[in-house]
């Protein structure tokens, strides 16, 4: 079983590598978008047209309802 766990560790730093690689490109489109303006491309610009429509479109129920997954999933993994 050992050879399982290492296993999923490593393919869980993976997913969390590409996480965060992912985050960090679009926050440098977003800084992008607010450096350069409407000057910054059509990718760029359609990147942040899908942020800002994504933001609208998560409700303050559904934001509470992950607070509450992730809240019992903190509590469940300290015990």
């Amino acid at each position: 079983m050992s050879k399982m766990d290492k296993l999923f560790t490593q393919i869980r730093s993976l997913l969390l590598r590409g996480a965060e690689g992912l985050g960090l490109l679009l926050a440098v489109l977003v800084l992008t978008y607010l450096l350069l303006g409407e000057d910054s491309g059509d990718y760029v610009i359609s990147v942040v047209t899908n942020i800002s429509l994504f933001v609208s479109a998560v409700t303050p129920q559904a934001i509470v309802g992950v607070a509450i997954v992730v809240g019992v999933i903190a509590y469940l993994r300290g015990k």
